[in-house]
């Protein structure tokens, strides 16, 4: 694999790169294990860790997302990590961001997560009082 030159502009068509960093960066037909850029779009790609300040993300796979702000459309992205995302049939495991606009099918958002966090505390509280109250269940 070969690796990119960190230069402002890059534009990386039907290629394999190991690493990727530029100021702006379009990715189109290619596989980058890690690319790093303030603005980054990509179009029918696969990228393994993503880092940008703006990135659009159109018929892609993405393993990692961190952003500041995306435009995600058909695409499947493991983790979502970011400010503010528009979607659009998109697909993600964990999605981490305070606004959310648009389609998107995830198994764990910050609702959920904080969903989660207070049922077990809630349970954990629960299963205190009860053993304060009469010893540990099931004695």
């Amino acid at each position: 694999m070969a690796e990119g030159n960190g230069s402002s502009t890059s534009w990386i068509s039907g290629d394999r790169l190991d690493r990727l960093t530029a100021t702006t960066v379009n990715v189109d037909r290619s596989a980058v294990r890690s690319l790093e850029s303030d603005q980054a779009r990509l179009e029918r790609s696969a990228v393994m860790r993503m880092r940008a300040t703006q990135a659009s993300i159109d018929g892609s796979t993405v393993g990692l997302g961190q952003f500041e702000q995306g435009t995600v459309s058909k695409s499947t992205v493991g983790v979502v990590v970011a400010r503010s995302v528009a979607c659009d049939e998109v697909r993600t495991t964990i999605l981490a961001a305070p606004v959310v606009r648009g389609e998107v099918h995830t198994w764990l958002d910050l609702r959920t997560a904080v969903a989660i966090g207070f049922g077990m505390v809630l349970g954990k509280a629960l299963l205190s009082a009860l053993r304060s109250i009469g010893g540990r269940p099931g004695q």
